[in-house]
């Protein structure tokens, strides 16, 4: 899967923080100009996969409701409504803010990987050296060694 333009779409943040009780057409965001937040959510979220190579690759099952929370977080984070019945009070933006840094940061050095059949930078792996103990063994290390690298 590639980097999307949005995980989420503006229905689902309008429901959740501007078309609250008391809606006032008037006084919200469009769901087009929600459209345009949520895009420019998903590019901060799109950075943070390309830095660690995730674009490309095909996600986790859990990715897409990973990616759609980070989208509603930055979106709603970057909409602008002083009249909305619900609007996020300056607390729940820094903490917003700070866990969206967190988990944008942690993409990007790949603590956290999307892609199926990838470990993470905190897998346990294992390499080994090899050594000979013998002339003949040493010769088949070389060949080898050659082999691998051209």
């Amino acid at each position: 899967m590639s980097c999307q333009t949005s995980y989420t779409d503006a229905e689902e943040i309008a429901s959740f923080f501007c078309r609250g009780e008391g809606y006032d057409a008037d006084s919200e965001p469009s769901l087009e100009a929600v459209d345009r937040y949520i895009s420019k959510g998903a590019a901060r979220i799109n950075a943070s996969l390309r830095a660690s190579a995730q674009c490309d690759c095909t996600f986790t099952s859990d990715a897409a409701v990973f990616l759609e929370e980070l989208n509603i977080v930055a979106a709603a984070l970057l909409i602008f409504c002083p009249d909305c019945s619900r609007k996020l009070t300056d607390d729940q933006k820094e903490f917003y803010n700070t866990w969206l840094s967190e988990q944008l940061r942690l993409l990007r050095t790949g603590e956290i990987d999307l892609c199926a059949g990838a470990t993470g930078i905190h897998y346990p792996a294992v390499g080994w050296a090899e050594q000979s103990v013998t002339e003949f063994s040493a010769a088949r290390l070389i060949l080898d060694a050659e082999a691998r690298n051209g």
